[in-house]
């Protein structure tokens, strides 16, 4: 059966009524039923390698030697031109990068594991969206070049599931990354959904499987306890999670997800209470989760959030400064990537929400029209004539009221369209009631707005002064007046949704993800390739600020496609990361 012809897919909008409500499901479904659908177990029991000697001896051979180089993407497969424009980077066998500091340029090999932390597709994890959203842009990264990768060096690919890919209880996720297959230039290596690799010079990768915020389930943990029996003490872990725990403990009051990862690393890497007989170094923390870069600080871990592998940008401006993990235990921000200055400036696209998010303006419109056809259907009803003389917020407030009093149905029905953009508030933050209040008057400022495009929309319409012009019948008048009030309410409840977003979100850290989702930006890209040597890591934040567009597609007849366009241009977004062992 011949496939269906590739179309590169745009950004996801996630303000599609559809999308809204697709998501709220899933995430219901998936928590409800997560823990019954979990393959891991499985995986657990079919998975031998890690008392195969042989296996280890191989990898340690591959990895080893006196360096090796890894990179690390997270938060891809969404629009087609900022995944394949990261694809292209990770996948060219020399990768040119601007150096700011210098005005030059270095130049870094292609890396031999590429490793994906979380979130390899959205919004959905069905086989249809790895395909085109993964897949094909990974496949097609070096075009015809592919076939020039000799077999056995060919790059080994790895990769931890996000919330995203557990959607399905890691269905689809395990038939790509946990069978051995090939994608592009890359070699799929793992039958879990967890692994670890032995690099050289005493380091280790471990990467976790969170699975949708919850506790480490008990066969991961004895994974990576019998892990730690093939290391020595004093080794060097470089430790990848699909969260940035530390963020998400200073920014939202109840997250636990921090209280996890310190169990974790407590236990099997600090060894505090006797689990594995070892200590080990904790050089790195590296995670997605949220789309941009930023690096913060300690005295002895770096923790480092590189989202940027594809995925809408999250913006930078709300991160803390400082955040205090535990007693005196404090990490600083050194760097994000864009700049709190940038990042204000972009949230500045929220003012123009009613065109950048059209199908939840049309949303909108619908609920207008709806509630127009309850409230004044009635020709006796007192607005649908309405005889002010001029326009008063007093007579409108005044009417509107009586209107409610008046009418049981209606006072319910704009109770329920007030609590619908109440529920929309986020209450996650340390300040929740200035929340709530802000939700509050949102929530009024949009009924306020409702009934006031009514009451403009109802003023007399001289429909005889009008005719002069053009025959237009009564009904048809009417009809217009109706359309107008849609529109002009749509776009009024629209743009005061966006001037919510963009003050509760610049003045009171609120609406990370809505604020920053509702521009659906696709540019400042990054990810992470690092080196592994003698004396430690060198990390090499690599940054892409404007992602190319308008790809040329070509469908070749093996079914592959390969895409020409304009280049890639990449820069370090800070001097490489120098961390000893």
């Amino acid at each position: 059966m011949k496939k269906a012809k590739f179309v590169p897919a745009d950004m996801v909008n996630w303000y599609k009524p559809r999308m809204l409500f697709s998501i709220a499901m899933k995430a219901v479904i998936s928590g409800t039923f997560g823990n019954y659908a979990d393959r891991r177990e499985t995986q657990a029991a079919l998975d031998t390698d890690i008392k195969n000697d042989d296996h280890w001896k191989d990898l340690e051979e591959y990895y080893g030697g006196t360096e090796t180089w890894i990179d690390i993407v997270s938060d891809t497969g969404d629009g087609f031109d900022s995944t394949f424009a990261v694809a292209t980077c990770v996948a060219k066998q020399e990768l040119e990068v601007e150096n700011p500091e210098t005005n030059g340029k270095i130049t870094i090999p292609r890396a031999k594991i590429l490793i994906f932390g979380g979130d390899e597709v959205y919004p959905f994890p069905t086989s249809e969206a790895y395909e085109r959203k993964f897949k094909i842009p990974y496949e097609s990264a070096l075009g015809k070049d592919d076939d020039t990768i000799d077999e056995e060096n060919r790059p080994h690919l790895y990769a931890i599931p996000g919330n995203h890919d557990w959607y399905d209880g890691l269905g689809n996720f395990i038939k790509i990354f946990c069978q051995q297959r090939k994608i592009g230039i890359w070699k799929t290596k793992q039958h879990r959904s967890y692994f670890a690799l032995p690099l050289p010079n005493n380091c280790w990768i471990w990467a976790l499987d969170i699975q949708l915020n919850s506790d480490i389930d008990a066969p991961q943990l004895k994974y990576f306890r019998s892990i730690s029996d093939k290391m020595k003490a004093g080794d060097s872990v470089i430790l990848i999670t699909a969260e940035p725990a530390w963020v998400y403990k200073a920014i939202y009051k109840d997250n636990k997800s921090c209280e996890r990862l310190s169990f974790f690393i407590d236990k099997f890497i600090y060894d505090k209470d006797g689990i594995t007989n070892k200590k080990f170094k904790l050089p790195v923390v590296l995670t997605g989760d949220l789309h941009h870069y930023s690096r913060y600080s300690s005295k002895s871990t770096q923790y480092i959030t590189a989202g940027g592998g594809g995925a809408f940008l999250h913006l930078t401006h709300n991160l803390p400064e400082k955040i205090e993990l535990k007693e005196n235990y404090k990490l600083k921000k050194l760097q994000s990537f864009p700049d709190s200055k940038v990042s204000k400036k972009l949230l500045l696209g929220n003012l123009l929400f009613p065109f950048k998010n059209i199908f939840f303006t049309f949303l909108i419109g619908s609920v207008y029209l709806f509630f127009y056809w309850f409230f004044y259907a009635e020709e006796q009803h007192v607005f649908y004539k309405n005889n002010d003389s001029s326009f008063s917020i007093y007579n409108a407030i005044s009417k509107n009221c009586q209107l409610l009093v008046d009418n049981p149905g209606a006072l319910l029905i704009t109770v329920f369209l007030g609590m619908g953009f109440y529920a929309f508030t986020e209450t996650k933050g340390f300040t929740p009631n200035i929340a709530r209040f802000n939700g509050f008057v949102h929530s009024v400022l949009q009924i306020f707005v409702f009934f006031m495009v009514i009451y403009s929309a109802n003023f007399p319409i001289d429909i005889d002064s009008l005719k002069f012009l053009i025959v237009i019948p009564d009904k048809v008048l009417e009809l217009i007046k109706i359309i107008i009030i849609c529109f002009l309410g749509a776009g009024v409840s629209s743009l005061v949704m966006g001037i919510y977003l963009y003050i509760t979100n610049l003045f009171f850290d609120m609406h990370l993800d809505e604020a920053s989702s509702s521009l659906a930006c696709r540019h400042y890209k990054n990810f992470l390739r690092i080196k592994v040597h003698s004396t430690g890591l060198t990390i090499y934040p690599i940054g892409i600020k404007n992602v190319p567009k308008n790809w040329k597609m070509q469908h070749h007849k093996n079914d592959t496609y390969s895409f020409s366009g304009n280049k890639v241009e990449t820069h370090l977004i800070e001097k490489p990361i120098e961390i000893k062992f």
